[in-house]
């Protein structure tokens, strides 16, 4: 991982004039993982844009040093890249529309613990071992000497402590909790990081979660646990808030495997895999053309819901 690391670094001193993206639907990890490669950009006297495939940025990230710089890919705006850093994302057409926006594949970065689904860098640091991509931008922060500070230590907890579910899940390796311990010495302030990225949600949003519970239903002899949530309940709230339905939805004893289902339009569906550690859902998420990790996964679909629904626990039963 070092020689990777070092690549990166002496790539990123060359390079200037940067793209910084991440995932469609950005969540705390691609926040705050992009944020700190900005700020290392930054300190390092280099131009970059974050352009994010998100119609508006996260407000309940605003807490993190640099969210102001986070903007909205617009077919309409001028935009011209020298070099790119992808972070937290697979592929290219997890990306969204900023992928137009990468340079040549020998100019482009990629910095990832996902499974590998797309070589689209020529320096590429994927480790599925990580328990976030957060985790590997302290590595990369780490070797490239600069000072880490309060902004830039929370910047990093942050994304650790998200994809981590708090500290709770599998991932929640050994090395996170060194590289916590150590992020602590800069004042960092994780209950109140807690309370911006998992405490702070709308009156709307808490009813539509209770919505989604009040309708879950159950399959596969209690194996299977399915949310879901039709346009007209949840077109008008905020993703990431009720996201959380993700997990409500494994929470329950018995359960598996589960999905959290949310209509987006008329003919299509985001779909949120979870899993309790039996099953992997990244192998269910790809059938249907997504992807994610063992425990954690997503995908989309376009077609009626019955449909999908079908495809959904028949996979899901094949895989039990």
């Amino acid at each position: 991982m070092e020689k990777a690391l070092k690549e990166i670094l002496g790539f990123i001193k060359k390079a200037d004039n940067f793209l910084l993206t991440a995932h469609i639907n950005a969540d705390g990890d691609a926040y705050a993982s992009v944020l700190a490669v900005a700020y290392l950009l930054e300190v390092w006297g280099k131009q970059y844009r974050i352009v994010f495939n998100d119609k508006q940025p996260e407000a309940k990230y605003s807490f993190m040093w640099g969210f102001e710089k986070v903007q909205s890919y617009s077919p309409e705006k001028d935009y011209n890249f020298q070099a790119a850093i992808a972070l937290d994302v697979p592929s290219l057409n997890r990306i969204g529309d900023p992928a137009k926006l990468l340079p040549a594949r020998e100019f482009c970065v990629k910095i990832d613990h996902h499974p590998q689904e797309e070589d689209f860098a020529r320096y590429s640091l994927v480790n599925t071992r990580a328990s976030s991509t957060s985790q590997l931008v302290y590595e990369l922060i780490s070797l490239s000497g600069i000072a880490l500070n309060q902004e830039l230590a929370t910047l990093l907890f942050s994304g650790i402590m998200y994809d981590t579910g708090r500290f709770s899940f599998s991932n929640a390796s050994l090395r996170a909790f060194q590289i916590a311990a150590d992020l602590m010495r800069y004042q960092v302030q994780p209950s109140d990081i807690a309370n911006h990225m998992f405490f702070d949600n709308s009156f709307q949003s808490m009813k539509i979660i209770g919505y989604g519970l009040e309708h879950m239903k159950s399959y596969l002899d209690g194996k299977l646990c399915v949310i879901y949530l039709p346009r007209d309940v949840s077109e008008e709230d905020s993703h990431s808030e009720i996201e959380e339905l993700a997990n409500y939805s494994v929470s329950i004893k018995n359960v598996e495997v589960g999905l959290f289902i949310r209509q987006v339009k008329p003919d299509f569906f985001k779909v949120s895999f979870r899993s309790k550690g039996r099953v992997n859902v990244n192998t269910i998420a790809r059938a249907l053309g997504g992807g994610g990790h063992n425990h954690a996964a997503g995908c989309r679909f376009r077609g009626d819901f019955q449909t999908l629904l079908s495809r959904l626990i028949e996979e899901v039963k094949n895989n039990l």
